[in-house]
């Protein structure tokens, strides 16, 4: 079924002439639109106009890459990328077509570009720095630097040239990266829980809502702690949560549902429209719990927007979940009608299609899977519905079917031959299972979780640790990427799989999450600490009379 029929909305006369205006005032051409306003240094279609070729190639990331720096005695540029990222496609379009960065980089480096929604241990190592994240390495795969977010040509042109006067460099960040912190112990478990609730307080933005000051996220797991801490007593958790619901609903696409990404300022009135699966799954669970609490409808009804459109426009013919949708149009063609977010997201449905379609991610990832089917069994739940039930379980039996191994641990992609495993996928998924038992009373999704739970101990365990590595050993890998990672989300989901099994499961929960909760991991995730107190709570490690 058609998006236009599960949930487009008409918009009224007074918001069609402002769109009307908006398009009147756009810097339009033949290459495309883009939101009044916008420098012609990170315009897209002006660059477009200039019609200039790459000077270089992209290399995937991979053996013959590495390889080949090394043996050309070349450092590399890695570009940390995604599908649905505007400021990749402005610096692809902008400071990559420029002269003397392709000469640069065509003469003296290899150039790799990931994209981070397929490698997930890349998307780990590097989530801190922002997309597009710019990582230099020596030929020999050792990190030289690391740059955040959208870099102009005039300020990258002499990171680049420093590289070539010195390849070999060393930079501070990998010493620092070197150092071990201790783990807390299982005892101080509950310490740590009351602490990072009052972190949690300190970041609230009480006329705003949501959490944090210079820029708006919808964080559905930070609403789902507070919504925790409601049912114990805490009628000011709760007043938050509803707040936040209310304030972020401008975030939810009034045509087709979904909910954005962000919003680059203190209010909620500049968003980016990127539509990313974690998103969706969280949002929909705190939707949904906050009408469990409050019997509000409109609550629902804003959860079962975002669910159609994870059932229309981000659903596969077989029934699994897509990853992502892009914010603009055209933006992964240099040849095509580029169209910015900003404008497309303000039209209605015919007019939108009229411009075309931002281009959805069509890989079916078993992480983004697990997501989506939590947070359809969440809102069956929150009001039973035969259909969203019947949605979640057709998606995990697809995923299992094309995605489990023999070992009981779950590809990212069906399509890759990779026999690499990812701690995301597997403990992702195996929460997802859980609650489709919880949901269904069928026995047969517990005992593929517990495998699973099994497997990720059996093939992951730090015993040095007790934390789980972010995949398994890599043969392949090279430098930096040969010294595994261990994930501080990834061993969180991982303790919340353990914790909904239970039983000795239970112990485990508290163990893994000891092992990662040192002093700077936990301070390291900022206000994005939601699902990491949720896996406390998950394993009793929350005193809530003393933390309210």
């Amino acid at each position: 079924m058609c998006c236009q029929c599960w949930c487009a909305k008409p918009i009224d006369f007074v918001t069609r002439i402002k769109v009307m205006s908006l398009l009147l005032l756009a810097q339009e051409s033949s290459h495309g639109i883009v939101r009044p306003g916008t420098p012609a240094s990170v315009d897209i279609v002006k660059a477009r106009e200039r019609n200039v070729e790459r000077a270089f190639r992209w290399e995937q990331y991979g053996v013959a890459a590495f390889d080949r720096a090394r043996r050309e005695k070349k450092p590399i540029l890695l570009m940390g990328a995604a599908s649905w990222c505007h400021w990749c496609h402005v610096m692809d379009e902008t400071t990559y077509l420029d002269p003397r960065i392709g000469r640069l980089l065509a003469e003296h480096f290899i150039v790799i570009r990931v994209d981070i929604d397929e490698r997930p241990d890349i998307a780990e190592r590097y989530g801190d720095w922002g997309w597009p994240a710019t990582i230099l390495l020596s030929p020999e795969a050792e990190e030289i630097g690391k740059y955040r977010g959208y870099i102009n040509a005039q300020e990258f042109a002499p990171i680049l040239e420093s590289v070539v006067a010195q390849p070999n460099g060393k930079s501070a960040i990998t010493a620092i990266e070197g150092a071990t912190l201790k783990s807390a112990f299982v005892e101080s478990l509950p310490w740590i829980a009351g602490y990072t609730l009052v972190k949690l307080d300190d970041w609230y933005d009480s006329a705003q809502g949501s959490w944090g000051f210079h820029q708006k996220v919808p964080i559905g797991d930070n609403i789902l702690v507070e919504l925790r801490r409601a049912t114990h007593g805490n009628a000011a958790a709760l007043a938050r949560a509803v707040f936040t619901l209310e304030k972020q609903r401008v975030m939810i696409d009034p045509v087709w549902g979904g909910v954005y990404q962000y919003s680059a300022a203190a209010h909620w009135n500049e968003p980016h429209y990127e539509k990313l699966m974690p998103h969706q799954a969280f949002n929909i669970e705190a939707y949904a719990g906050a009408y469990a609490q409050t019997g509000r409808k409109d609550f629902l009804e804003d959860a079962r927007r975002i669910a159609r459109y994870l059932t229309t426009l981000l659903s596969s013919p077989e029934g699994a979940f897509y990853t992502s949708q892009d914010a603009d149009v055209g933006s992964h063609d240099e040849k095509a009608r580029f169209v910015d977010g900003d404008v497309y997201y303000r039209l209605g449905d015919s007019e939108r299609r009229k411009l075309g379609m931002p281009r959805i991610d069509e890989n079916v990832y078993a992480y983004e899977n697990g997501l989506a089917i939590t947070a359809l069994c969440a809102l069956h739940e929150a009001s039973p519905d035969a259909d969203v039930l019947a949605r979640a379980v057709r998606a995990a039996e697809f995923i299992v079917k094309g995605h489990l191994d023999e070992n009981g641990m779950f590809r990212h992609d069906a399509k890759s031959s990779s026999k690499v495993r990812y701690l995301a996928d597997s403990a992702a998924f195996g929460l997802a299972m859980m609650h489709l038992h919880r949901v269904t009373n069928d026995v047969v999704w517990r005992e593929r979780a517990e495998k699973t739970a099994k497997a990720l101990e059996e093939r992951l365990l730090d015993p040095a640790t007790g934390a789980l590595w972010a995949h398994t050993d890599d043969t392949a890998a090279v430098g930096v990427f040969a010294r595994r990672q261990r994930p501080f989300v990834g061993n969180v989901l991982a303790a919340r799989l353990c914790a909904a099994l239970g039983g000795e499961f239970r112990a485990r929960a508290g163990r893994i999450l000891a092992a990662i909760s040192t002093p700077r991991t936990v301070v390291d995730q900022g206000r994005m600490i939601g699902e990491y107190i949720l896996a406390l709570d998950d394993a009793g490690m929350i005193a809530w009379d003393k933390a309210n």
